[in-house]
């Protein structure tokens, strides 16, 4: 079985998906978050901790002692002071890989972010920000 990955199609059509290079920016401080696993578009089991440990414009790893299926939906709240806090704003991410050196850490692609919840992580993805 031959396992191709499509990036595009030239000819007429000429449509590429844009290059993946997003860079990581690991934090100073880990950022706490509380998640739990989303079924459909509902919160089941418990409530988990974990934190943030790097992020880019759309992914983050996480680290939490955890195990956590590929390609689960969760739904995450950044525990971090109160002048910085989202209130009930959620972040929605997706489980797209776990590290192969380290079982605690989990990529995760962000699927939803609320506004105020975005520009704290775009401030702490500033050098020194954090």
């Amino acid at each position: 079985m031959t396992i191709c990955e499509i990036r595009g199609i030239g000819g007429q059509y000429n449509l590429f998906l844009p290059e993946d290079d997003e860079k990581m920016i690991i934090l100073n401080q880990e950022i706490p978050v509380k998640y739990t696993i989303l079924q459909g578009k509902h919160a089941v089991g418990t409530i988990l901790l974990g934190a943030l440990i790097s992020l880019s414009e759309k992914k983050a790893q996480l680290r939490s002692p955890h195990s956590l299926e590929l390609l689960s939906n969760l739904k995450l709240k950044l525990l971090i002071d109160a002048e910085m806090a989202t209130e009930e704003e959620h972040i929605y991410a997706k489980v797209i890989q776990q590290s192969n050196v380290d079982e605690h850490l989990f990529l995760l692609r962000l699927t939803a972010i609320p506004p105020k919840a975005s520009a704290i992580l775009n401030a702490l993805r500033q050098p020194g920000s954090n």
